[in-house]
């Protein structure tokens, strides 16, 4: 019996040490095509000491980028960055950034990239997802545009979700496991914008969605690392754990894109009170779906699919930056100065602006608070890339250097090297809070900043946390606002205990994560009150639910247009969104 685990566990390993050589023999040959005279970071000329550099940028890529960074970039020559998951990827130095952003999309092409790294047409529900990004044009149109009526709600959710995570106790330290603990607060409030209450403080509902965002790059990576012939095959088995995820919030969705179906009035302003209650994304969906008339955005499945889409977006990003902010403060040696200056910022705006606290406009003048989340980005950047396009040109495409790079291969900048640049942020590999914050405001330590103030959605050559140039993320004006509003309230609320040291974020690939295991201790400040919440209205309106689910004659939902080529809501799927409601009613519950 003994002799026969140990010849299982030996023929494992060599399975796994065959698979290994064989990814990146693929890998390797994956190269065909990039100008043989271009040199590698980290590694010589010779087959050999590229393969060894192709497997130690798993985890090493970190020490791969700064050679290649200080041994080329910084000499204006152009590099190869090996990449074991995703394939390698020229590098240009920062010079020839205006040259890489005024290129087209149809010769490089940077939503490819995107696509690519999280194996979209597998991770994301469905191809028109990130084919048409839909949901990404009704975002900033509908939400962008309107922060401040979501400013008061925001606000209230951030308190009642922080009372619930990290509770009201004034008196004792409290251990929280951050990652976690935010990962709940931050899945709330982005869900009070998107679907609103109750359905933002459901457990059940709230569980599938912020288990989808954490797991989806995970996911990702996981399909990366297996050979091109073999994606088919597993990537199916790999991504059914999400997609369970997606039924479980299709579970709590399908019902109210139902009724709201059944009370759509076309051509009538759904902002207007007296025709909807509703100002969220469903609501904005059904909108531009009629709008545009497009029957295949019509339906409750493809909302869902982009309303679950769109709240990994608005999650998982936000939740690795607030994490690592926090954890930034508290590694301080000024834990308490930073904390003590930021709470004297947020007052002082809030007193001159009553009843407009928590705008855009109050925000904005938030220089310290903007000022502490930058710096933490710029240190902690969750992806090592700035801009990365692929190349999309049949003919491939000639680069400022002068090499021709073919169709497929890969071009950019990264954002690690400069980001830790001295020559562009003087003790770089240091948290300095307010380095960023006008010059006019003091520092804890008495100095005076001496860059002129960026708010946290503008990008630079040099700060590039949202990527950099058209196609930057179109979603950080809502991040930037969740951010502030709620580190802003961590601090007013909420003491931080320094720490001795900074826990480490993992390198896995080019993908830099939080320290996720990692706790800090918080205690709420004397004299700030616990939130209680009025009870949330129901999602569906009662007479839903008395509706029989047999009798679609009970359901007031639109007739057919004969005229429309539309695939609206059939008998049968009537049928099932009601009978789904009825099943559903009783699990939801406000905590």
């Amino acid at each position: 019996m003994l002799l026969s685990t140990i010849n299982m566990s030996w023929c494992l390993a060599v399975i796994l040490i065959i698979y290994f050589m064989y990814y990146i023999w693929c890998r390797f040959f994956s190269l065909h095509g990039l100008p043989a005279n271009l040199p590698w970071a980290g590694a010589g000329n010779s087959p050999l000491s590229r393969a060894r550099i192709i497997r130690k940028s798993l985890f090493g890529l970190r020490e791969i980028i700064q050679d290649g960074y200080y041994k080329y970039s910084k000499n204006e020559q152009v590099f190869v960055l090996p990449n074991l998951a995703t394939g390698p990827e020229v590098i240009l130095p920062m010079s020839q950034m205006k040259w890489l952003l005024e290129q087209p999309d149809h010769v490089l092409n940077q939503n490819e990239v995107n696509s690519e790294f999280l194996h979209a047409e597998r991770t994301m529900l469905h191809p028109h997802v990130i084919r048409d990004t839909v949901h990404g044009h009704i975002i900033r149109r509908e939400l962008t545009k309107d922060l401040d009526n979501y400013a008061e709600a925001a606000v209230e959710e951030i308190q009642h979700a922080l009372n619930n995570v990290w509770g009201s106790n004034t008196q004792d330290w409290k251990d929280v496991p951050l990652y976690d603990t935010l990962l709940e607060v931050i899945g709330r409030i982005s869900n009070r914008v998107l679907v609103g209450l109750p359905l933002c403080r459901d457990k059940d509902y709230l569980r599938s969605t912020t288990t989808f965002a954490r797991s989806v790059v995970i996911t990702a990576g996981m399909i990366n690392l297996l050979p091109p012939m073999l994606r088919p095959i597993l990537g199916p088995l790999i991504t059914a754990y999400d997609k369970s995820h997606y039924r479980n919030i299709a579970k709590h969705i399908f019902p109210i894109v139902g009724e709201r179906m059944a009370n759509f009035k076309p051509g009538l302003d759904y902002r207007n009170p007296d025709y909807s209650k509703h100002n969220d994304y469903i609501q904005w969906a059904l909108h531009d779906a009629f709008s545009h008339n497009d029957p295949a955005e019509r339906t409750p499945e493809m909302i869902t699919k982009r309303l679950t889409v769109l709240s990994f977006a608005a999650i998982q990003s936000s939740v690795i930056t607030i994490t690592n902010v926090l954890f930034d403060i508290a590694a301080s040696s000024r834990c308490e100065q930073i904390q003590d200056s930021l709470r004297e910022e947020i007052n002082s705006v809030i007193a001159e602006k009553p009843g407009q606290e928590w705008r855009r406009a109050s925000l904005n003048a938030m220089n310290r608070v903007d000022s502490a989340l930058r710096e933490s980005m710029r240190l902690w950047g969750f992806i090592s890339r700035g801009v990365m396009k692929k190349v999309v040109a049949p003919g491939g495409v000639d680069i400022p250097s002068g090499d021709h790079l073919p169709y497929g291969s890969k071009v950019g900048v990264t954002s690690y090297g400069i980001h830790h640049d001295e020559s562009a942020y003087p003790n770089a590999l240091h948290y300095d809070p307010f380095r960023f914050a006008a010059p006019s405001e003091k520092r804890p330590d008495g100095e005076k900043s001496a860059n002129k103030p960026f708010n946290l959605v503008t990008t630079t050559d040099n700060w590039m946390a949202f990527s950099h140039g058209r196609h930057a993320c179109p979603g950080r004006w809502f991040a930037a606002n969740q951010l502030k509003l709620l580190l802003s309230q961590i601090v007013l609320n909420y003491d931080i205990e320094s720490i001795p040291e900074r826990p480490q974020n993992p390198w896995i690939n080019n993908t830099v994560g939080p320290p996720i295991w990692s706790t800090l201790r918080i205690r709420r400040r004397p004299n700030t009150a616990s939130i209680e919440c009025p009870e949330a209205p129901p999602t569906l309106s009662p007479s839903f639910f008395e509706k029989d689910p047999k009798d679609l004659s009970s359901f007031p939902f639109p007739q057919r247009d004969s005229r429309r080529p539309s695939t609206f809501l059939d008998a049968k799927l009537l049928q099932h969104l009601a009978s789904t409601a009825h099943e559903i009613a009783s699990p939801i519950t406000v905590s």
